[in-house]
Parts: C-alpha cells; structure tokens; sequence
C-alpha cells in the first residue's frame, strides 16, 4: 500500500508541476499538444518496443490479463444496453455513453500508472490491443452505419489503427521477444541506447502533459455556447492533441452529423438535457466503480488475490480515454458527455486506486 500511495504521490507532483508551468505561463497554454505528440509518435512507442522486447510474455498474457478484457467488455456492453434500452438513447450516443463508460485511457494513464503502481508497462499491452484493434474498428463500424451509411471511405476509417504508431510499438517489441532477438547487440547497440532514451522520457512527459492541460480544462456539466458544440477547449485533455485521440484525427474527412433516431416519440428539450445528465452519471459511475467492481468479481471467480487481482482492478479504475471525445466530435454524437466523462473519471480515480491497493495490495 505504502509503495502505491508513493507511486500516486509522484504521480501527482509531476502532474501539478505541468499544472503549474502553464498557470504561472511560463509555458504556452497550448504547450500539451506539443508534449503529447512526442510521447504518441516517439517515446511511447519506443518505451513499448523496449518493455516487451524483454518481458515475460507468459505473465502479459496471464489470467489477470484476461479479467482485464474481460471486464472491459463487459462493461462497455451492459452500458451500452443501459443507455440504448433504460435511458432510451439514439444509437450513435448509446455508442459513445458505452465506450465512455468501459474504453480506458490506455496510453497516456495507462502507461504510468502500469509503472509506478504496478512496476510493469507490459501489462497494459494486451489492453492496447483489445481497443486498437477491436473495439475502435466496431464503433467506428457502428457509428457509420448511424451516420454515414455507404460512405465510401469506411475503408480508411476502418484502417486508422494500423496507422497508429503505439500499435506497431507493441508489435515491434514482441515480435523482437518471440524472435529472441537482442535490442543490445543489434546495429552495435546504438538504436537500443536510442529506443532506452526515448522509452525513460515517456512517462514524465505524459504527467506533465496532463497537467498542462487540466490548467486550461473546461468545467463539466456547463451547457456549451451556441458556437462551441463542435469544438474543443485549447488545452483541454480531451483536445485533438490527446495522444490516442489524435491517431483518430489522422484518417481525415468531414465531420459527419447524426441522423437522429426516432425513440419513443418525440421528447422536449428540458427531457433531452435531463436525458443527457443522465447519461454523463451513469458513465461515470459505470467507469469508476461498476468496472472496478466487474473486475473484482471476474478475478475472483477466476482464482486471482491479492497483488494478481489488483492488476486488471487497477487497469478497470483508469479513466475514459481522449479517443471517446474524438470519435463523439467526428461523429457529432454526445460530445458534451464524452468530454465530461474524460474531465470527471480523470479527476475520480486516484481515489478507486488507492480504495483498491488498500483491499488487495
């Protein structure tokens, strides 16, 4: 317990001085989009490349790993059953509720909390892969079949996780593992020293990053103006600089809007925003304490305790992702949900962290 409180307390301290780096503006208030396009493109990459070329591969793709996809899926698809059925959401914002509800911040979060409260990158990889390549494929299936049925580009929608350099990270490093290649001896040593240099920068630049941008973050629950519905706050966590979000923002295009399913007749606008609050609660609350929870029951049913079953917990608590914002924005469905989501469980979960190390650690 005390090695994860010191973990979080580091944790906290680099992301209050990039709090304090854009407050006292010794930096542009824009400066995360910067630092997060050097972690996406660059060091995480190669931190991920480094970590599996050398991990145990038996314990990455363990019984903990798979209580972590298993509860992340079951998450997402009771929430979106909750917010297409009881809430009576159109489908394109049932889909976006779901994923704010269960779709973790893998990269950005993920990453360092893996190393400073569980001591191992590697464990977040498989999660990497369950949403690169499953579940942002399948929303993006269903959310063009709401919004843009037919549109001949599906192809490169459908193909923007292969364009994402996180993917090839893990890729790279396990391919090198099951090949037994050496990183060390390979090219005399050199590009290992490089990948090293860039891996070690990877996580500090996240945090500071993060608190870049919760300086110049929005308040949730406010009603956005007339002329802000489409857009993000500069400098906002869930601005298209977010480092997962912004692999999305890569396949390009207009930004579709949402034809409107008929649900049950029609509703006023006092319903609709009860309707949407609503949704934001029952995302939150799914994220930080229905998933958590899943985890632990998936776990133990599993025959994991302790340190093991503290792992898929931990990766259920980490807060929604910036891709959720992305994929609400370029599909025009519950924007202002997904970006709450990501300002609320961010700021939430430290706390279901810390509740989870004291019961299991």
């Amino acid at each position: 317990m005390a090695d994860v409180v010191a973990g979080l307390a580091v944790f906290g301290a680099v992301i209050a001085v990039g709090w304090l780096l854009v407050r006292t503006r010794a930096v542009p208030a824009d400066a995360d989009g910067v630092l997060t396009r050097v972690c996406f493109f660059a060091a995480t990459p190669a931190l991920l490349v480094t970590t599996l070329s050398r991990a145990d591969l038996t314990a990455v793709l363990s019984r903990s790993t798979a209580v972590a996809v298993a509860a992340e899926l079951t998450a997402i698809v009771s929430a979106w059953c909750l917010h297409r059925l009881v809430l009576r959401r159109p489908t394109a914002e049932a889909t976006i509720g779901a994923l704010a509800s269960g779709y973790v911040n893998a990269a950005n979060l993920g990453i360092p909390v893996a190393v400073l409260v569980l001591g191992d990158a590697a464990t977040i990889a498989p999660i990497l892969l369950l949403q690169l390549l499953v579940l942002t494929p399948a929303t993006f299936t269903v959310l063009d079949a709401v919004t843009r049925r037919g549109n001949p580009s599906r192809l490169a929608t459908l193909t923007v996780p292969l364009r994402n350099p996180l993917l090839w990270g893990v890729v790279a490093g396990t391919a090198a593992n099951l090949g037994g290649v050496d990183l060390k001896e390979w090219g005399g040593g050199y590009p290992a020293q490089g990948l090293e240099m860039l891996g070690r920068v990877a996580v500090p630049l996240m945090m500071l990053a993060l608190g870049m941008s919760l300086a110049g973050a929005p308040r949730p629950l406010r009603n956005p103006a007339p002329d802000e519905t489409g857009t993000s706050p500069q400098g906002s966590p869930v601005a298209e600089a977010g480092s997962e979000a912004h692999a999305v923002d890569t396949a390009g295009g207009r930004l579709p809007r949402v034809e409107e399913e008929p649900v049950h007749g029609v509703r006023s606008t006092s319903q609709r925003g009860a309707g949407r609050r609503s949704g934001l609660w029952l995302a939150v609350g799914w994220k930080l304490a229905v998933m958590p929870g899943l985890a632990v029951v998936v776990g133990t049913a599993a025959g994991l305790s302790g340190a093991q079953l503290l792992a898929p917990v931990v990766t259920a608590a980490l807060p929604t992702a910036q891709n959720v914002f992305m994929y609400a924005s370029r599909y025009g469905a519950a924007k202002d949900l997904a970006r709450d989501a990501v300002l609320l469980t961010t700021a939430g979960f430290v706390p279901v962290v810390l509740l989870a190390a004291a019961l299991l650690h």
